[in-house]
């Protein structure tokens, strides 16, 4: 079964995500914070992460930074969440770390399960490729 990590500072969102990703047949892992994903990350390889861009202490941004510059996680499929359209310069500054997806924390339960599932496919293919050469 797939192991999505979901980190937030926000307990009310953890545990809508956690329900809904729990009904989708989705193993789930909750952090509330950039430390304790990391830790979670290294100690138990979850399949995606749904990362929080705006946590205190350590950001959902800098938390990619460090994912990135892993061997062994650099590849992990990583979707921000947001809770509100970011500011241009923000984006530019999401986008520049290349996660697999932006969402906004108002979406539908069917649409995050859908775009979950696009990600992980994508990576599927990306690593099939990868074996074949």
């Amino acid at each position: 079964m797939t192991k999505i990590l979901i980190v937030d500072d926000d307990p009310i969102v953890r545990a809508m995500l956690k329900d809904v990703l729990t009904q989708a047949s989705f193993i789930v892992q909750l952090a509330s914070n950039g430390n304790e994903a990391l830790d979670i990350i290294l100690s138990s390889s979850p399949d995606l992460v749904l990362l929080d861009i705006e946590m205190p202490g350590m950001n959902g941004i800098d938390v990619l930074k460090k994912i990135r510059l892993q061997r062994e996680t650099r590849r992990l499929p990583v979707m921000f969440l947001t809770g509100a359209p970011l500011d241009p310069t923000r984006t530019v500054e999401v986008l520049e770390l290349d996660p697999d997806d932006i969402v906004t924390k108002v979406i539908s339960s069917k649409e995050l399960v859908a775009r979950i599932q696009w990600v992980l496919r994508r990576h599927e293919l990306d690593r099939q490729e990868e074996r074949s050469r």
